[in-house]
């Protein structure tokens, strides 16, 4: 059986520095699937997931929630602890074997036994400050703005496609472009450089069967969460 990481005797007593915990993480939920938690130095949160064709029979739209949860966090132990208003609770705690993520659903004892437990693991690469949420303008402007999260796996879900998923990668030029499976193209310019809210970034929308080298289909704002 597990124990709470503050009541192990195994674990350094010595306190998490705030700024070496912030940045972006992998950690997995209970049902073994990676998420990133996103910590950013003014004490927020945020983790995005999202999986290939979530849904049973035909496809769906995904929404918000499924997406991303928006926490607070701050040190607590030998690391951190970020709380969500759903009740659930992450936490990383650092052990002598490193860095370890202990969870808690909604209503549990934080002296008990932990709902998840598993390796965290800090993403320290350039193309990783893209990882986060962002409210994007579709091409179709009587449409209302959409979400788009990027996970760490170089997985992309949105909130407007039926068919919500796809890829994306950071260009040499520093730029992301994601490719839907729904045939669209989406180039996100500037604001990578920090992992907090961002507004005013330039997005460029190609339809299915426009050429990337060919101008844009429509070019929109968005904003980084």
């Amino acid at each position: 059986m597990l124990s709470s990481p503050l009541l192990s005797q195994e674990l350094e007593p010595r306190q998490a520095k705030p700024e070496r915990m912030a940045g972006v993480w992998v950690l997995t939920d209970n049902n073994n699937v990676p998420f990133n938690l996103i910590l950013r130095a003014d004490g927020t949160s945020l983790t995005v997931i999202g999986k290939r064709h979530p849904d049973v029979g035909p496809p769906s739209r995904m929404t918000r929630n499924q997406l991303l949860e928006e926490g607070r966090w701050f040190v607590w132990g030998n690391g951190i602890r970020s709380d969500y208003p759903d009740g659930w609770t992450d936490t990383i705690q650092i052990g002598p074997s490193g860095a370890e993520q202990w969870s808690w659903k909604p209503g549990s004892s934080l002296e008990g036994v932990p709902s998840n437990h598993g390796k965290a693991v800090r993403l320290n690469t350039p193309a990783m400050t893209w990882v986060g949420a962002y409210k994007l303008e579709p091409a179709q402007k009587e449409k209302p703005p959409y979400l788009a999260v990027l996970t760490s796996s170089g997985l992309a879900f949105n909130t407007i496609d039926k068919v919500a998923d796809g890829s994306w990668s950071m260009r040499t030029t520093g730029e992301v472009l994601v490719e839907w499976t729904s045939g669209w193209r989406t180039l996100i310019q500037s604001g990578h450089s920090t992992l907090g809210p961002v507004k005013g970034l330039s997005v460029k929308q190609w339809a299915p069967g426009v050429s990337i080298d060919a101008p844009p289909s429509a070019i929109r704002s968005g904003q980084r969460l």
